[in-house]
């Protein structure tokens, strides 16, 4: 039997070390199964048997088996969101002529017996909804709003007439207002 003999400055096996002596056959045998094992290992095909031969005398051909595969689960259906009330318009603006905002009796306004003035209630047609407004004053006597309230569409306008007496000659205030503001016209005789 044929023996190697490895010197211990050309090796890095501890196998080989201090001048021991490896046969061929156990060098050979080691690699062989170093390599049967390196094969098994990355090997990933299985071998299938040969199938029996057919009753015509040609072997009949192996169907693959297909593999099974995980069943997908159903997805959930997306609730649909609740729908939101769609949100009210901003509530109506007023606005209100004259520009002056200020009435004196003898250059403003006209009358044979009672001055008579008059304001445009205006809806701006920027309004997402009807204008509701009414209007008052803080002078005392029987001072007259024609109409005293009412309901504009967008873009539209009334002309209210005030009525006051030549006798109601106090300094005071007329109101008009609206669901989120109000507008002033100051009196004076």
């Amino acid at each position: 039997m044929f023996h190697f003999l490895f010197p211990q400055k050309y090796t890095c096996l501890p196998l080989f070390s201090a001048g021991r002596f490896v046969s061929v056959g156990g060098m050979l045998l080691c690699c062989a199964f170093l390599g049967s094992l390196l094969v098994a290992c990355g090997s990933n095909t299985a071998t299938t048997p040969a199938a029996p031969p057919s009753r015509y005398g040609a072997a009949a051909t192996a169907t693959p088996t297909p593999t099974p595969t995980a069943t997908p689960s159903p997805t959930p259906k997306p609730v649909p969101p609740t729908p939101t009330p769609a949100p009210q318009g901003a509530p109506a603006v007023l606005d209100l002529q004259p520009a002056s905002m200020s009435f004196v009796g003898h250059l403003d306004c006209s009358g044979q017996s009672a001055y008579v003035c008059t304001a445009r209630v205006l809806s701006r047609s920027s309004n997402q909804g009807n204008l509701h407004w009414h209007a008052y004053n803080n002078i005392s006597g029987r001072i007259v709003f024609s109409p005293v309230s009412g309901v504009l569409a967008p873009g539209t306008s009334v002309l209210v007439r005030i009525t006051i007496p030549f006798n109601v000659c106090t300094r005071g205030l007329f109101f008009f207002q609206g669901p989120i503001n109000t507008h002033t016209i100051t009196w004076a005789c």
